[in-house]
């Protein structure tokens, strides 16, 4: 059995779990497929390469360019493990998202997994699931990864999950009202959000290293302080890996995350 791994991490908390839970699965990684950059390509795999795939959440959905650069992929009745890494608000549809695009290209979901990283909008201000994972996370991805391996090879792992039953996160319902009625407020008084993030000339050094770091290519390497709003997928890798933080990304949705998701949820599985 050669285990093979598919993430999308700009800021590298879905790499991390992935890599967790490979460790508890403990068979040999034949390949770990790295989209953030770049696109899966034409890849098929076969009933005994099982696929862990492990994406970041936007807005409850999983990030659009994550799926986009998968669509090339294939199963041959191949075991898949999806995985979804959220800010600690809630995942919503994302993990059916996942499930509904795996099974759609002949996999089987034999197990899913919910888990919580540092939100992209977390700043020192305004912290939100601040370290996620840590390293208590990574030892429950790894007992999800023992947990999968002996699915996997007690002969099991013909049997798929409903993504639908997996433990939902807790959460206070006035204050996912609250959060509701906030972000309704604001688009009804069309509140400009920004569109992508600002930079302060004074402290930028013009490394480049944030044109690196994006995904989406919206950053010039030779314009740094540019920013191309139309591709920016607000993921923030540029704002946590500019070495001098003159990147910021002045959105109100983090003081209201800040606020109102500040107790730590759990992750979960389903094998």
């Amino acid at each position: 059995m050669e285990l093979h791994i598919l993430t999308f991490s700009p800021t590298g908390t879905s790499r991390k779990v992935a890599e967790g839970i490979a460790r508890g699965i403990d068979c040999p990684v034949a390949h770990m497929t790295d989209i953030t950059h770049k696109e899966a390509g034409q890849q098929v795999f076969g009933d005994s390469q099982p696929l862990l795939v492990s994406l970041p959440v936007y807005g409850g959905h999983v990030a659009p360019m994550a799926l986009k650069r998968m669509e090339g992929i294939r199963g041959s009745n191949t075991p898949a493990i999806a995985v979804v890494v959220y800010g600690n608000r809630h995942y919503e549809q994302a993990l059916e998202e996942l499930a509904a695009f795996l099974s759609e290209r002949g996999f089987r979901i034999v197990a899913a997994g919910t888990f919580v990283g540092e939100h992209s909008y977390s700043t020192e201000q305004t912290p939100i699931a601040v370290g996620r994972p840590d390293a208590r996370d990574l030892e429950f991805a790894g007992l999800f990864g023992q947990e999968i391996a002996k699915k996997l090879k007690e002969g099991s792992g013909d049997e798929e999950v409903v993504v639908g039953t997996i433990e939902q996160p807790e959460q206070d319902a006035m204050t996912m009202q609250n959060f509701k009625q906030t972000v309704m407020t604001w688009m009804k008084s069309g509140l400009q959000m920004p569109a992508s993030p600002l930079v302060d000339a004074s402290l930028c050094s013009a490394c480049g290293i944030c044109a690196d770091l994006c995904p989406s290519s919206a950053i010039d390497r030779n314009s740094p302080q540019e920013t191309d709003a139309s591709l920016c997928i607000k993921c923030c890798a540029c704002v946590k890996g500019c070495p001098s933080q003159a990147r910021t990304f002045p959105t109100p949705f983090a003081r209201l995350l800040a606020d109102n998701f500040n107790i730590r949820k759990e992750n979960k599985f389903l094998v």
